[in-house]
Formats: structure tokens, sequence, C-alpha cells
């Protein structure tokens, strides 16, 4: 599984970013690897479709689910289009990623 959590900035630690689509950056924690990086958002200053955008960027990055602490209607639905899931959690980075892949270190 590849998950994507929406981040303020590449740490791990912080809490999850508000703003699903508009968020500076998404660490891509990959299960499967035992890998994790930070992509920054090419679009979180664009003025309209940014969910649509980014949408396509993340599921081209092969990502399985996209974690933030809000998803915006329009995020949801490209996401949907798109084949990847989406939840919106609230907690550090690190605790979230921990609680969807089971006792898995997400800093491996």
């Amino acid at each position: 599984m590849r998950i994507a959590v929406a981040a303020a900035a590449p740490n791990q630690k912080q809490p999850v970013a508000r703003h699903g689509a508009r968020a500076d950056f998404y660490l891509v924690f990959d299960e499967a690897a035992n890998t994790h990086e930070a992509l920054a958002n090419p679009f979180k200053d664009y003025p309209k479709s940014v969910g649509i955008r980014v949408a396509d960027f993340l599921a081209d990055k092969s990502i399985d689910l996209v974690v933030a602490g809000r998803f915006g209607v329009g995020f949801a639905r490209a996401l949907d289009s798109k084949g990847v899931r989406h939840k919106e959690l609230r907690g550090t980075i690190e605790e979230v990623v921990k609680d969807i892949l089971g006792s898995a270190d997400p800093s491996a």
C-alpha cells in the first residue's frame, strides 16, 4: 500500500495538514518497499481545479490512500474517479501512518 499524507513540511513528526488538495507537501509511505519520501505539491497555488490536478498527480504516483485533515468535495470526487481512497484523520503523521499500517514503522 502507498499512502500519501498531506503535510505542511517534509517532517513526519508534525500534524496531518488540514487541507488536502492545497497541502504544501505529501509524505508518501510505501508499505511494500518499506520506504518514505516527500513530494512537493506543484499545484497548491493554482487558482482553480486544484483537486483534479492533485488527484491526477497522486494517482500517477500509484498512491492507494490519501490522508488529510479535510477533503473538499471536488478533491474527494477527483480521487474517487481515479480509484484512490481517502480518509480524514487527525494526529501526527507518524501516528496516523502507524495506525493505518499496524505495527509497521513508517520512518524505516
